[in-house]
């Protein structure tokens, strides 16, 4: 078990405190021992909310001109910077769905979760939008 612990204690990525996550709980199948990663589900999930937060922020700073890949055309890195978010955010909690324990229905949960799909339902309307402007644009260059 405390090997276990000391495991999490350097990890810096939710997406690897899950992979880490999914390992130990191939190996270990003992009573105690899967409480115990049950429990660090609960608390991976409650760091993808901060992170989750982070994201929102990173939307909202830069979402009148994000930050583009050199050489990238406007509207494709716009698009671009979009779904890097939304891979971001939409990867952990896909993972999160397998696990029911962590989804439970606390009241941590219910706004991490309208947190989530606020913010994924954002950055599709943000694609859209440049994809619609885009072709306006090329409709009008005809």
């Amino acid at each position: 078990q405390e090997f276990i612990n000391q495991s999490f204690v350097a990890i810096t990525s939710i997406e690897t405190s899950l992979k880490l996550l999914d390992k130990f709980k191939r190996i270990l199948q003992h009573g105690s021992l899967r409480a115990d990663l049950e429990s660090k589900f609960a608390v991976i999930f409650h760091n993808y909310g901060i992170e989750l937060n982070m994201v929102q922020e990173t939307y909202e700073k830069y979402k009148s001109q994000p930050p583009l890949v050199r050489n990238m055309p406007p509207v494709a890195g716009n698009i671009l910077w979009a779904r890097h978010l939304l891979r971001r955010i939409m990867d952990p909690m896909q993972r999160f769905h397998s696990n029911p324990v962590v989804l439970s229905g606390s009241k941590e949960t219910k706004r991490i979760t309208r947190t989530y799909n606020k913010m994924a339902k954002t950055l599709v309307e943000f694609e859209i939008v440049w994809y619609q402007a885009w072709v306006s644009s090329t409709e009008t260059a005809k």
